[in-house]
């Protein structure tokens, strides 16, 4: 089935996939409309072509699923949400742990005989191995599936959180929490993975934002839930807790389906029987392992729009996450004489921050996109949705001024509530600026979402692993004002400025194309 409108449609899609500025428009099926029933990419079989209608109601998709059920694109809308909201889960769970342990610095500080700050390496080392160990997974996970990895990674972690509990010495609990952060981290990366397989271009400003919140909130959540079982029950029992969450993982992904899926003949020939199939244990694609898979996404390094905004987005997470986590504990505590509870309950403007920055950045994002296709008659620019990045700059400078003046300020003994009104704010803004900017990242090439998801990751976690062990010093020598404005000129210039950079450049006019 080969038609003349069909040869006119494979004409506008090869325009419209030269360019990688260029998002593919987004068609829906009309019942009073013939266009979308009489025009069908080229190449598509009769069979296929009924399918995808009878599915989708559009054959007009991006990325254009096959004619297998199977296939993750053509899945019920719960199924893929499972999937994403497990993933979000995991990627919660990620930072949540991490940082869940701020309320026991203290009472770790005296069972160890430690300082605060090297009690806060306990943190710190998790961060870098999250960053750093998804280039070992990530990879793995593309060949033999995302599934088995995700799902005894859990199994492990709860094991190890209950030997957590017994530790006696510092080099113990060290370990223990580096190995939980090893296993973990197969979810810290795979995300825009799990995302790119089950979503269309025009679903991923939301369902990115699904996960990039739950890695966001999990740094408030952590210290805020765990604050109220170090007050009443002890340290032991926050590693329990954490291994009760790690089996609730573990059980929620026996139920999930593989989402690695190659698009091609023999990848709907994958024979498995039962057990297989529930445990994970069979290879999901015909993919050759290669050692080059493991340094593959930092050829992102190349693009120089990744690059910027994968600058951008790790200043941005590190001065408006990773300090308002780390020093809550060091100078809130002191500064207000505040018991283990009392000091939990300051991450909650960070928890509500976060939520109404995601509110208003992947959904609204996604609007914002289909309006400005709209108003351009038909030309699609991803780097429009950069626009929305720059309402979170300016939220993160504001919040982070007012943060630390107003703690600068603050008399010791008397709790004010301004402080927390900035944290807020600059929670609601990081929020902002890290959806979006992940969202543009993996637009610019839809094809290596996990190599881009893998690649802005590393580099950002890397480098929040090293802010804890300047912070300290810097808030010394500059004072809690000063430091705040230093901060919110670096993600004025560092965020800010080279989003704009990359977003004058990306919007020239060999970039946009308009639809037929």
């Amino acid at each position: 089935m080969k038609t003349q409108v069909e040869e006119v449609g494979r004409l506008n899609d090869d325009r419209i996939n030269s360019s990688r500025d260029i998002e593919k428009l987004e068609y829906v099926h009309d019942e009073h409309s013939v266009s979308n029933e009489d025009i069908a990419p080229a190449e598509l079989s009769t069979d296929h072509y009924e399918f995808l209608m009878k599915r989708h109601g559009s054959v007009q998709l991006d990325p254009l699923p096959s004619n297998d059920p199977l296939d993750p694109l053509n899945w019920q809308e719960w199924k893929k949400n499972y999937e994403i909201i497990l993933i979000a889960f995991h990627c919660f769970v990620v930072t949540f742990m991490a940082a869940g342990l701020a309320p026991a610095y203290e009472a770790m500080s005296i069972q160890y005989g430690r300082s605060m700050t090297e009690i806060s390496y306990f943190t710190s080392a998790q961060i870098l191995c999250m960053g750093v160990l998804p280039l070992l997974f990530v990879p793995l996970m593309n060949i033999y599936g995302r599934r088995p990895f995700l799902m005894f990674s859990t199994l492990a972690c709860c094991a190890l959180n209950i030997g957590g509990g017994f530790c006696e010495t510092y080099s113990q609990q060290m370990a223990t929490r580096v190995l939980v952060s090893c296993v973990l981290s197969t979810g810290a990366a795979a995300g825009s993975c799990i995302v790119a397989d089950t979503s269309f271009s025009h679903e991923r400003g939301k369902k990115n934002g699904w996960w990039s919140l739950g890695y966001i909130l999990g740094t408030p959540g952590g210290p805020f839930f765990m604050g109220f079982v170090q007050k009443h029950v002890g340290t032991i029992w926050i590693y329990y807790t954490f291994s009760i969450i790690n089996f609730v993982q573990f059980i929620a992904y026996l139920f999930s389906r593989e989402t690695v899926y190659t698009r091609n003949e023999s990848s709907t020939e994958l024979k498995i029987n039962t057990f297989q199939k529930w445990s994970g244990l069979y290879k999901a694609t015909y993919i050759q392992f290669k050692w080059s898979l493991f340094w593959s996404p930092f050829k992102q390094a190349l693009d120089y729009r990744v690059v910027l905004v994968t600058i951008a987005a790790t200043v941005t997470f590190s001065y408006a996450n990773i300090v308002l986590i780390v020093e809550t504990p060091q100078v809130f505590g002191p500064l207000f004489l505040l018991d283990a509870q009392q000091l939990s309950l300051q991450y909650i403007s960070l928890i509500i921050g976060s939520i109404i920055g995601e509110l208003l950045a992947g959904p609204l994002s996604d609007r914002w996109m289909k309006f400005c296709f709209k108003k351009r008659g038909g030309k699609r620019i991803i780097a429009d949705r950069l626009w929305i990045s720059y309402y979170g700059f300016l939220c993160v400078i504001v919040g982070l001024i007012i943060w630390g003046v107003y703690l600068f300020k603050a008399e010791r003994g008397h709790w004010i509530i301004t402080p927390l009104i900035g944290a807020a704010i600059a929670a609601a803004g990081n929020n902002i600026v890290t959806t979006v900017l992940i969202v543009y990242a993996i637009d610019t090439n839809p094809e290596k979402a996990a190599d881009t998801g893998l690649f802005l990751s590393v580099i950002r976690m890397t480098f929040g692993f090293i802010g804890p062990f300047y912070f300290t010093d810097m808030f010394a020598k500059l004072n809690l004002a000063g430091a705040s404005g230093l901060m919110a000129g670096a993600v004025f210039i560092f965020g800010g400025l080279a989003t704009g950079v990359v977003h004058i450049l990306g919007s020239r006019p060999f970039n946009s194309i308009k639809t037929q």
